[in-house]
């Protein structure tokens, strides 16, 4: 089981990576702007919005692989 700490490490290395806005990324992922700066101010999201958040980074990691490999 992920802590907190560890979903907003995920989340921060992901934005990192992408590039992609907190507000989109929030959006896109879990129909929440604020999303990400909510969890940056402490917010503890439930398991099921982790869970959604957590398989929009998948997903969109392995979208990303797949168009560098193109």
């Amino acid at each position: 089981m992920m802590t907190v700490e560890q979903f907003r490490t995920q989340v921060e290395v992901f934005l990192a990576e992408s590039g992609m806005a907190p507000t989109r990324f929030g959006r896109d992922a879990v129909g929440d702007p604020n999303f990400v700066f909510q969890i940056r101010a402490g917010r503890a999201p439930g398991l099921r919005l982790a869970e959604r958040a957590l398989a929009f980074i998948a997903a969109r990691r392995a979208s990303l692989l797949e168009e560098r490999a193109a």
